[in-house]
């Protein structure tokens, strides 16, 4: 800030991580050798004199948080590691134990317990769990320090654990354990709609709600594909996501959510993305595709990841790479479209599929465009249907690339009506719909030998066919239930044709029709065990029908109905959640009928990518180029978390009949159901649509209040005694239409005092249908102080159509005005 020109003086000169001696750096680099882990987070519990924790660094790229329970220690490190230019960069200094840091779930690639005292934390199942909890599943180690525990001794408390996939090095002198294999209950998520199959649905059963943030940031989204293009979406394998970008894959970790390996790729085909002859010397000139193109909706994938390797097409060949590493081990490519040809001709690799060890691959795209006989710039709209099918299918071993069978196509073996599972091989081989109806248009007849196929996906055999009528673009395999669905793949961003109109339904074994009916659906089928489930709609996928749910508040039965908002993505399936966009990113809750609801603050991709795999709902920023005002522009990942929130909005029409259960959650930001099944309605509503239920209010909008469900100390409920109403008199809840006679109920009043108000300074009557059931009641004092939730519980209450509440204030001078925080009525003996 002189008033001259002066050159800079250089405050800090950081000196090069240094003094660790030989014999720590000798055992560090034995460490680092017999765990096999140098990269990734590490947890370094008791630093000691800091040495090896140096040597650790300096001798790897692991980013290591290092926890002692020693204050002038962890002061004096994060000075000496600042002072090399290592600290917030390569390393953290906390205080603390395994007992009282709370890491992350599943962060540690590596977990060091080298100065711990075992007297203090004597080596036994409880310690172990605490370490255990934070190890990153699919290979993350511990090592511990001759000191603190012997080989011998951590065989055997590794052995009575009991925990999944925990077990100890196979060198009896290593006091080294890890943890192998997935999260129980996790599943993969490969292909474009979860597996070869095309279920749409991931088995991953630990997602489920309510969720919470496990990490978020990562890498931005310049690495991925651009939205409006809808790539392929992301694919979870093995502890690691596999993301698509302009010209390159990369595989990031699914629990920090760090960049595992980049690989650089040509010749993608990319989704949408142009570029000039000069963009190998000019990467920058991209012009981006800004309007909505079908893209891998109807091409499908060019990337499949398997267990060990990634299947990226580049033009004609098909590249494959290790899933650990991106280096690239193999380059397959197709026959040539004339094997007697003087210049052999390599047709385009179309589709790509991985079953087992076979490679399936679609040799050149269908230009459907050519049959209406127009020059390309009349007819971009259907240049997407050049795509959308392959000449041939090729099966492969994916190991080396050996063709074992070939059939050509009639007319197209549409990508979307390719799947496989138990053996088999199904394809669907016909004009798309777009195309049947501009032939139609120019007077030329459709043809009548289209095929459904069903091949020996070992041998290419036939075992059965059908040419009777066939109507669809989208295949998909209940492998549970045996059952082949042939239907559309309508959605948002999909070609013109593809209604949803009809389904139908075949015995795998033999070919013989299921059912097969005229249904109405809006996005294409996820086959979720022996139901279909489109936007808006549940189907039986034993016999197509529409399938009914009782109505939460009258036990009626009526249609199994959901929504959501607007969404340029379509809705995908986990175990427990349908995922999607909804404004924000949005679920529904199936394995309650718990209603929609949106995470908030970010969008999902225009491709759908929350995505429910490995333990995690996954949620990578896919919004590059993308201009919608979110609030949050970043990667994320979901785990379940019982102690959050969450909140959804119902569309359930109320019927006729009187209602049996329902909760009014005064001042909530939503709807919830409750584990006993008792559907809580925000009142006034203001999260969205629900049940039409008459309620009214003296005065009618009380003063409303709104906190986090953590702001209540203690007691039941706490995400229904967080929010409430203040100065109210009167409530009526109208709880049948007509009145047929008196019904007993159960009546619960949910209180907790909100303000720093003392016993006895808010006190207040409570009579029920003209009873008075609490007298002189004070919050506060009931609870033992604010924040404290009291329910109280009346049974036997007759209501014929309309129960009324009313709250009396005592002597008002100094006192507070009465509060609700909820009511929850039950009918009895019903």
């Amino acid at each position: 800030f002189s008033a001259g020109a002066k050159s800079p003086r250089r405050i800090l000169n950081r000196p090069t991580a240094a003094g660790a001696t030989m014999k720590t750096t000798q055992e560090a680099l034995a460490l680092l050798g017999k765990t096999g882990i140098g990269d990734g987070y590490a947890l370094f519990y008791g630093i000691g004199d800091g040495d090896l924790l140096e040597a650790l660094a300096v001798n790897s790229t692991l980013h290591i948080i290092a926890v002692d329970t020693d204050e002038k220690t962890v002061e004096t490190m994060r000075r000496r590691f600042d002072e090399k230019g290592l600290y917030g960069k390569r390393t953290a200094i906390l205080k603390g134990d395994p007992f009282t840091l709370e890491a992350p779930l599943y962060m540690a690639s590596l977990t060091v317990v080298h100065n711990l005292d075992p007297k203090r934390y004597p080596p036994e199942k409880n310690f172990l769990g605490r370490i255990y909890r934070s190890m990153r599943p699919y290979g993350g180690k511990a090592w511990f320090s001759p000191g603190f525990v012997t080989s011998g001794g951590l065989s055997k408390l590794v052995a009575g654990a009991g925990l999944d996939g925990l077990v100890c090095s196979a060198d009896a002198d290593s006091r080294i354990i890890g943890r192998e294999g997935p999260l129980r209950d996790s599943a993969d998520w490969t292909h474009n709609y979860g597996d070869i199959a095309n279920t749409a649905k991931s088995d991953d059963s630990l997602v489920r709600l309510p969720l919470g943030i496990l990490w978020f940031g990562g890498s931005s989204n310049l690495d991925v594909l651009p939205r409006h293009a809808h790539g392929p979406s992301e694919q979870v394998v093995g502890g690691r996501l596999f993301i698509e970008g302009i010209n390159c894959l990369s595989a990031r970790d699914v629990y920090t959510g760090r960049v595992i390996w980049k690989a650089a790729l040509n010749d993608l085909g990319t989704y949408g993305v142009y570029y000039d002859k000069t963009y190998k010397e000019t990467p920058t000139d991209i012009r981006y595709n800004q309007e909505h193109i079908p893209g891998a909706n109807i091409r499908g994938t060019n990337f499949v990841a398997a267990s060990d390797y990634v299947y990226v097409i580049q033009g004609s060949s098909c590249h494959m790479l290790d899933v650990a590493t991106g280096e690239e081990k193999k380059v397959f490519t197709l026959p040539p479209v004339d094997p007697e040809a003087k210049t052999k001709v390599i047709p385009p690799w179309a589709y790509i599929g991985v079953y087992d060890d076979l490679l399936i691959a679609g040799s050149d795209f269908v230009t459907f465009s050519d049959l209406l006989q127009k020059k390309k710039s009349e007819y971009s709209i259907f240049e997407d249907l050049d795509t959308s099918a392959s000449k041939k299918l090729i099966v492969m071993n994916r190991y080396t690339g050996d063709i074992l069978w070939q059939l050509d196509s009639r007319y197209g073996f549409l990508h979307n009506g390719t799947a496989a599972g138990g053996g088999k091989l199904f394809c669907l081989d016909r004009y798309p719909p777009l195309i049947e109806s501009q032939l139609k248009r120019r007077g030329k007849d459709i043809p009548g030998d289209y095929r459904l196929l069903v091949l020996d996906i070992k041998t290419g055999k036939i075992l059965w066919e059908s040419s009777n009528d066939i109507f669809g673009t989208f295949l998909s395999y209940s492998g549970e239930h045996g059952i082949l669905l042939e239907s559309t793949r309508p959605s948002r961003d999909m070609v013109a044709g593809e209604s949803g109109e009809r389904m139908a339904a075949f015995r795998v074994s033999d070919g013989s029709p299921v059912w097969d009916k005229k249904v109405k659906y809006p996005t294409f089928p996820i086959l979720h065990g022996s139901h279909i489930i489109t936007e808006g709609n549940v189907f039986d996928l034993l016999t197509g029908d529409p399938i009914n749910r009782l109505n939460p508040l009258t036990g009626n039965e009526g249609p199994w109905s959901w929504t959501r908002q607007y969404g340029c993505n379509y809705p995908i399936a986990s175990e427990y959640l349908v995922t999607f966009r909804s404004g924000a990113a949005g679920f529904y809750d199936i394995m309650n009928d718990g209603g929609t609801g949106n995470f908030g603050g970010f969008k999902s991709g225009c491709t759908a990518t929350l995505i429910a795999a490995d333990g995690v709902l996954n949620a990578p920023d896919y919004t590059r180029t993308c201009s919608c005002s979110y609030q949050n522009q970043t990667s994320l990942a979901l785990i379940n978390m019982p102690e959050n929130e969450m909140w959804t909005y119902n569309t359930i029409d109320m019927d006729d009949g009187p209602v049996r259960k329902v909760g009014l959650n005064f001042g909530a930001p939503g709807d919830r159901l409750s584990e006993t099944g008792v559907l809580w309605l925000d009142y006034p509503s203001v999260g969205g649509p629900s049940p039409d239920i008459a309620v009214t209010t003296e005065p009618e909008k009380p003063e409303r209040f709104t906190n986090h469900s953590s702001f209540v100390e203690s007691g039941a409920a706490p995400w229904v005694c967080a929010s409430g109403v203040k100065g109210i008199r009167r409530l009526a809840v109208t709880l049948a239409k007509n009145s047929p006679g008196e019904r007993a109920y159960t009546v619960r009043l949910y209180f907790a005092e909100p303000d720093m108000v003392k016993p006895g300074g808010r006190v207040f009557d409570v009579t029920i249908q003209g009873n008075r059931v609490l007298g002189g009641f004070d919050p506060a004092g009931e609870g033992g102080g604010s924040r404290k939730t009291v329910v109280r519980e009346f049974k036997n209450i007759r209501v014929g159509r309309e129960l009324v509440v009313t709250f009396d204030p005592a002597d008002r001078a100094g006192k507070a005005e009465p509060i609700i925080n909820g009511i929850e009525i039950v009918a009895e003996g019903w």
